[in-house]
């Protein structure tokens, strides 16, 4: 390259800037902070619920500028954590990560479309965008959830009522209500109550298990005494359609224990022998609807069915219930199941039966994984010796005792050095009958009375016993995670006292008048409600059973308003089960962002800017449209049936295959918020929630599929990004200022690509001066017809520069010309700089002289500078290039 074209393409370069090196950008002091909230969402609205949805504790956040650089903060106690770029990051625009910390059991929470980030209570999804420039702060909330955790509002309620074989001269019908169910805002007495099952049915029974994909209720058989087991004997698991109320045996669980029912003897003393030990305990069923779990009282094994059949002939596995260590290993009493997070915990109490012993009485819950099929390990192992209620010993032989006692098969003569001569007495002996987890992961713990299911409500005296009315003793419990992350109960110290100092719970509420613990130890948890329910004995001012309201937080209760009364055939005794709540299967929300890829990497980076106004339209399989939506003015977009609400919930059941399609051919056409914009790169890095998903696959547009596997398994990875790929393309043509006439004239044509893509093709046009005769080039995408000069190339890289040497002869003219030689460049991609697309330069040449024939030759060559040449000698030099 000759000095000349070196010093034109420096300087050039120095011009467009492809030769200077870019250095990343400078933090900038004047940013602000951004404050990010996770919480864990229940109801699929799009708001964060602060009664309802708490904060989530160490939960990853990612902060990243526009260079790539990031910083990383874990949000604390409330859910929370602040982020500054300081001087890590700069730029002022910033893209927001917030990471799964359980995939394959947490989804994305359903987030709201909005226009902008002011109101922190509206749900963001986990990938946002913020501006922190000028000092701005930003405060935004997004969630995860649960689909589990979901619940509709006001859902159905159902337990089940516990009728009387005894006396035998007066047993309660079989036609009498068992199963029963009611909506969760009815109070009062049988209020809205609707019969599913009498005793003929289910005979009498404890837990209860609702499946929610089949829509179907499970309930177990229970041992107590003086009311029957139903048709399936003690091991029958009975299957209930809500719709229809029928009623059949789903199961027969194996080694439920043979001891039999004798009314006629003793007012069936006998069989309180067996209480608590035979027959089966809890049942539930898992949020997939695919596994029925019960525990077997008498063998202390969970057993695990298919719950998707209408009946199962056996069960597909068991597993052994391990004795966590009790003072002997018949104190080992399971019984409660609870299901959360893809975890079965099963819980029971040491129950001290061998040693007689306070001090031997524990509670304890174990974990077991169904995808092993083992139990992993013991969360809670918490002594049940503490105080829980005021004693009475008035008037003297009357024995209510303040904590909870041994399992015994005695009604006991004295108790905490009373003696107990009157028939009233209250002396609970726990079961662990029932488990549930709170949305900040803090476990429910119901605990059932067996002393009053063993002994019963103004039996008469016998040859065994004295006359007996048992008022029941069980418990609602709240457990909270200590510093070794194990459970620890409220009576031990582990929750938020809301009793007083020498009793302390959680859930005071549970009273009623003089009674002071009324729980009957069925729970149910509706996480979209402010109150639990539970089993009561007194539920409101009247003797009998039915179901009693806490408040989830203060644990309190009104004693007037808070009960529905449904049972008052067992007296002060229990007289109810289980109780479960119906909720719907959770709904879907799939979607989220489409956005203009300006440096084409696939990637949403902070400062590229969202596409506002276009269409997105949703098919099922079939190809049917079922839902359209136009991004807003943050590009963003979502389907569902619950917030955005535009398709229809049976619309959009999981386990289907859905495409996402971008493919309103207005929006590509002239005027189109895409005019002029194509799918960027898909599927590039390994985070699909900021990357583009949108193929073409040899459509015309780009499409997405999505195939949610589960309820309520929510999709916000389905981002559809584009590029204007733009490549500023320069020329540069460099030429000599003069030459001699019919000398050679040398070209230099340099087309430079500026960026910020990759020109993909471009094309040079040079119309050669009049006059100028061989022209040539030895570059082989290069053309020379009708005295235009044309090449193509191309891809040319941000950068990188391509040059072309073309050569003529310049003209002979009689007098001094300037040949003016243009050339244009032009691409693909739409070029934002057309002022360097055009470079021309100047070239003189000067005329020959007509020479008498007589001057001789050296001395005119010497007069013209070294030209010459002889009018009748006309001719050309015809070099090679």
């Amino acid at each position: 390259m000759s000095l000349a074209l070196a010093s034109a393409l420096s300087a050039s370069l120095a011009v467009t800037g492809v030769a200077s090196s870019v250095l990343p950008a400078a933090a900038d002091s004047g940013d602000g902070n951004a404050t990010i909230r996770v919480v864990r969402e229940v109801n699929a609205n799009g708001k964060w619920d602060q009664a309802l949805e708490p904060g989530m504790s160490g939960v990853s956040v990612v902060l990243t500028d526009d260079a790539g650089r990031s910083i990383t903060g874990t949000t604390q106690a409330d859910g929370t954590v602040k982020l500054t770029p300081g001087n890590s990051l700069g730029g002022g625009k910033y893209r927001v990560e917030v990471k799964n910390p359980d995939k394959g059991v947490l989804f994305p929470g359903f987030a709201s479309l909005r226009s902008d980030l002011i109101d922190p209570t509206v749900l963001s999804s986990n990938v946002e965008f913020v501006d922190l420039s000028g000092g701005k702060n930003v405060e935004i909330t997004t969630s995860f959830w649960s689909p589990e955790d979901y619940c509709q509002k006001n859902a159905m309620l159902v337990t089940a009522c516990m009728n009387p074989t005894i006396p035998p001269a007066d047993p309660a019908p079989d036609s009498k209500r068992t199963l029963t169910s009611f909506p969760y805002n009815a109070r009062g007495e049988y209020d809205q109550l609707t019969d599913l099952a009498t005793t003929a049915d289910t005979g009498t029974v404890w837990g209860i298990g609702y499946n929610k994909v089949t829509k179907q209720i499970f309930s177990g058989a229970y041992a107590k005494r003086g009311t029957k087991y139903g048709p399936g004997g003690p091991g029958a698991i009975y299957r209930t359609d809500p719709a229809t109320k029928q009623t059949t045996v789903f199961t027969r669980v194996p080694n439920p224990g043979s001891t039999g029912h004798n009314p006629n003897a003793n007012m069936d003393e006998a069989f309180g022998l067996v209480v608590g030990k035979q027959s089966l305990g809890d049942v539930d069923v898992s949020s997939d609807g695919k596994d029925l779990y019960v525990v077997n009282l008498h063998d202390r094994r969970l057993y695990r069915y298919d719950a998707t059949q209408s009946t199962a002939a056996t069960y597909k596995a068991s597993y052994p219930i391990k004795d966590p260590g009790c003072a002997a290993p018949g104190d080992w009493r399971p019984s409660g199941i609870g299901i959360q997070d893809g975890k079965v915990y099963v819980g029971g109490v040491c129950s001290a039966q061998s040693t007689g012993s306070k001090a031997d009485l524990r509670a304890v819950v174990q974990v077991f994984d169904p995808v092993t099929g083992q139990f992993t390990g013991t969360v809670m192992d918490q002594p049940l010796n503490y105080k829980r209620m005021d004693p009475s010993y008035e008037p003297a032989g009357r024995c209510f005792g303040s904590t909870w006692y041994p399992w015994s098969n005695v009604r006991p003569n004295t108790q905490d050095g009373h003696q107990c001569t009157e028939a009233n007495m209250q002396n609970p002996e726990p079961i662990l009958s029932d488990l549930l987890f709170e949305t900040n992961g803090d476990m429910v713990v119901g605990f059932g009375d067996r002393f009053s299911d063993r002994t019963g409500w103004q039996l008469p005296g016998s040859d065994d016993a004295r006359p007996t009315t048992t008022f029941e003793g069980g418990d609602i419990n709240r457990a909270c995670r200590g510093g070794n992350h194990m459970f620890v109960l409220d009576g031990n110290g582990g929750c938020t006292n809301n009793g007083t100092p020498e009793i302390r719970e959680f859930y005071p509420g549970d009273t009623m008048g003089m009674h002071q613990e009324i729980s009957e130890g069925g729970l149910a948890l509706s996480k979209v409600e402010t109150t639990i329910p539970f089993t009561a004995m007194d539920p409101i001012p009247k003797t009998g059973s039915g179901v009693r309201w806490v408040d989830r937080t203060t644990g309190n209760a009104n004693p007037a308003t808070d009960g529905n009364y449904l049972n008052d055939t067992f007296g002060k005794s229990r007289g109810i089960a289980d109780l479960e709540v119906l909720c719907d299967e959770a709904p879907l929300q799939i979607g989220n962002r489409v956005w203009k890829d300006l440096d084409e990497d696939g990637i949403q980076d902070p400062g590229e800017e969202p596409v506002v106004g276009a269409t997105v339209n949703l098919y099922d399989a079939d190809g049917k449209k079922i839902g359209t939506a136009v991004t807003n003015e943050r590009g963003e977009y979502y389907f569902d049936s619950t917030v955005t609400k535009n398709v229809k919930p049976e619309d959009l059941p999981y386990g289907k295959t859905y495409t996402i399609k971008m493919d309103n051919p207005a929006d590509f056409q002239a005027g189109g918020v895409l005019d002029g914009w194509k799918p960027t790169r898909p599927n590039q890095g390994d985070n699909d929630q900021v990357d583009s998903s949108g193929e073409t696959s040899g459509n015309p547009f780009p499409a997405v599929e999505v195939t949610p596997k589960g309820a309520g398994q929510n999709d916000h990875g389905a981002d559809f990004g584009f590029t204007n790929p733009q490549a500023d393309l320069s020329v540069i043509k460099i030429g000599p200022a003069k030459v001699g006439p019919g000398e050679d004239i040398e070209y230099q044509i340099i087309v430079t690509n500026n960026g910020p893509n990759t020109a993909t093709r471009w094309t040079i046009t040079d119309p050669l001066p009049d006059g100028v005769t061989n022209a040539r080039t030895s570059n082989a995408d290069c053309g020379i017809a009708a005295g235009t000069l044309t090449c193509s190339g191309g891809p040319l890289a941000v950068g990188e520069s391509h040059t072309i040497t073309v050569r003529a002869n310049a003209p002979i003219p009689q007098q001094t010309v300037t040949l003016k030689n243009c050339v244009k460049v032009t691409g693909t991609e739409p070029d934002p700089n057309m002022d360097n697309n055009n470079s021309c330069v100047p070239t003189e040449v000067p005329p020959v002289p007509v020479i008498d024939p007589a001057i001789g030759g050296a001395a005119a060559a010497a007069a013209l500078g070294g030209f010459f040449l002889i009018r009748r000698r006309r001719g050309n030099a015809g070099a090679a290039f």
